[in-house]
């Protein structure tokens, strides 16, 4: 979990020296609209306390009209408390019983996202102090129960909370006795719950805090420390008690120990640098909660890394016992790294390991190697056809063109030998099946998180169009693209459009293609957050191959993406949002787009989680490794 501090922002804003209608606007609605108010308090005056039937029936269809989103068949009982409304979202079948507070207050939040036939108790409050609540489909929370975040509280599918349940997604700092607490900022790393659990009545939840899938816990419970998936627990502190999937305690003696990966990686997983960091880090994660997964990886990706952006994401990585990490050298990246190999050789030689993981690029022949030598199988990520990358590349760094026979050789090389290859589209695995049997290839492509990528959010309303273009520029693709818009496209939109602006963000900005109208951000933290305040997002990629992570997360985003054929490459092409075009054609595109005015749209959102979302994809993933594991057990 990333960590979140916060001062008291809310209150200070609360306690300026401004009126007290200007305050109220801040408090209740979170924007300085009079007509806003005015609908606000004509609804909630006239319909709010209405008893009976009849208030149930006018409340469902005047309330969707205060709120950021709403389902069909939403009903909202008596008395039901709203601030922020406008980020907060509902999907179908939703009930909010009497007296229910609905707070999503907050200066940069997204708000409070609640899925599909979920049921909120009488008197129940969600509490969002610049935080954001997540209740995923069919969650079942019992009356009096208190969801409160600072950062993110995320309740998975089908999960029941009993009656007075606490979840406090945030604590205060107290380090400094000479300052009052309430001064001292405020610290979350949030709470996240996987589904189809139960928490009983009066269970108190503290922050940082992850409970994994099924689990169970006990009523009047204090859950400070995170709970394994199936497992039962209870107490004060809570202490696991036994497995759900059987009748043994979980103690030392009877627990069945979990399999051991070592994940070779010839990129940082930590730092979402590139498309290939951002997909790495999830497979880390994702494993990590079914497996022991050590780490040895190589820092930066494909340039020298980054330290203040290592510091930053260090904590990115949950639950890997050991991570090893290797320096950047040219010669190791591109052809073969000595170091992290025999770092790999020392932990093999250390513990007993079930399966390796070599992920990109090159890193398949150091399971080549290490499958040899210890008998153990590999599995091997591909982000791309690599020797075609090569050639590609080639025609403009001349120095790849002696390399690709070697990528050739050592790619086909891991291709044919390892137990599992995951590729990342699917034009990708059919090239590999010339190599490969296709049973033994699974498709995982690039994905995004839906509790992070989403069309759930009030659109910025800015002073000038924005339109957005992000990637790693050291990356020559991404640089070509920044070419293109500036001697092709910049001009031709400003002939219409004289104060739009194109913003550029990522790692290594070229500044030398600067033009009045281009503003060069940088890396930042949250790339989601860049996406919302744009009004169209573009890729006018002219050369590349495997799966463009900035055309998925901008449409999951819900926003209009303009893109060339090789931008939305291996992207579907049934998305109302996706634009496909020649670089001719992008000006007109742009500049059409930005005139309907519709920055956020959730028309394509249920394709795109079917298509791309990162839990369905790498369960299916889970399950092809577990017949590896199978078969190497039975060996």
């Amino acid at each position: 979990m990333m960590q979140k501090t916060e001062t008291i922002e809310i209150q200070k804003e609360l306690t300026k020296k401004t009126g007290k209608l200007s305050k109220y606007l801040e408090l209740i609605l979170g924007e300085k609209s009079f007509s806003r108010l005015l609908q606000y308090e004509l609804i909630v005056g006239l319909f709010g306390s209405m008893p009976g039937a009849l208030g149930l029936f006018l409340r469902s269809k005047f309330y969707p009209r205060l709120l950021g989103k709403v389902g069909r068949n939403v009903t909202f009982g008596v008395g039901v408390v709203l601030r922020h409304p406008r980020k907060i979202f509902l999907g179908d079948h939703v009930v909010i019983d009497d007296g229910c507070v609905l707070d999503a207050k907050g200066t940069d939040n997204m708000g409070i996202r609640i899925g599909n036939g979920v049921f909120l108790g009488r008197n129940t409050i969600l509490n969002c102090k610049n935080g954001d609540i997540v209740l995923e489909d069919n969650v079942n929370i019992g009356s009096n129960v208190t969801i409160f975040s600072a950062s993110q509280v995320h309740v998975g599918r089908d999960n029941l909370i009993a009656a007075y349940c606490y979840l406090v997604g945030g604590t205060h700092q107290f380090d400094d006795p000479s300052v009052p607490v309430l001064y001292q900022g405020r610290v979350s790393k949030g709470i996240q719950i996987g589904p189809g659990g139960w928490l009983g009545a009066h269970v108190t939840v503290f922050d940082g805090v992850r409970i994994g899938k099924h689990a169970v816990i006990g009523a009047g419970s204090v859950v400070n420390t995170d709970i394994p998936d199936y497992a039962i627990a209870a107490g004060v502190p809570v202490r696991i008690i036994r497995e759900r999937k059987g009748k043994n305690d979980l103690n030392p003696s009877t627990e069945k120990p979990r399999k051991r990966i070592l994940y070779i990686s010839m990129y940082d997983p930590h730092v979402p640098y590139t498309g290939a960091g951002a997909r790495g880090g999830e497979f880390v994660i994702f494993l990590a909660k079914k497996y022991e997964v050590d780490v040895v990886y190589m820092t930066g990706s494909g340039h020298p890394g980054i330290p203040e952006l290592e510091e930053k994401f260090k904590d990115r990585l949950q639950r890997i016992k050991t991570k090893i990490a290797i320096p950047f050298s040219q010669k190791g990246y591109f052809l073969f790294s000595k170091a992290l190999y025999q770092k790999a050789v020392e932990l093999l030689k250390e513990k007993p390991y079930d399966l390796i993981f070599c992920d990109y690029g090159l890193g398949g022949q150091y399971g080549v190697l290490l499958s040899k030598r210890f008998g153990i199988p590999f599995v091997y990520s591909s982000h791309n056809v690599e020797f075609r990358q090569y050639l590609g590349k080639a025609k403009k760094d001349f120095r790849r063109w002696p390399l690709i026979p070697y990528v050739y050789f050592k790619e086909k090389k891991a291709v044919k030998q390892c137990a599992l290859l995951v590729a990342i589209s699917e034009e990708d695995a059919r090239f590999f099946s010339r190599w490969k049997d296709p049973e033994k290839i699974i498709v995982v492509p690039q994905g995004f998180d839906d509790s992070v990528y989403h069309p759930f959010y009030v659109p910025s309303k800015n002073p000038s169009p924005v339109v957005l273009f992000f990637g790693n520029y050291a990356i020559s693709t991404n640089r070509e693209a920044v070419e293109v818009i500036r001697h092709r496209i910049v001009d031709e939109v400003v002939k219409t459009i004289p104060n739009v602006v194109f913003r550029f963000v990522g790692a290594n900005p070229p500044f030398h293609l600067s033009h009045p109208n281009f503003q060069f951000i940088g890396f930042v933290d949250s790339i989601v957050e860049e996406i919302q305040k744009a009004d169209v997002v573009i890729s006018p990629i002219l050369k590349g191959w495997g799966m463009p992570t900035k055309v998925i997360e901008s449409l999951a985003c819900g926003k209009p993406v303009i893109a060339t054929e090789v931008g939305a490459r291996s992207v579907p092409r049934h998305y109302h949002r996706l634009k496909v075009c020649s670089i001719a054609e992008f000006p007109q595109a742009i500049v059409q787009t930005l005139r309907e005015n519709r920055p956020v749209d959730s028309v394509d959102f249920e394709k795109l989680k079917a298509d791309f979302l990162w839990s369905a994809r790498l369960e299916k993933m889970i399950e092809k490794l577990e017949s590896v594991l199978d078969v190497q057990a039975h060996a």
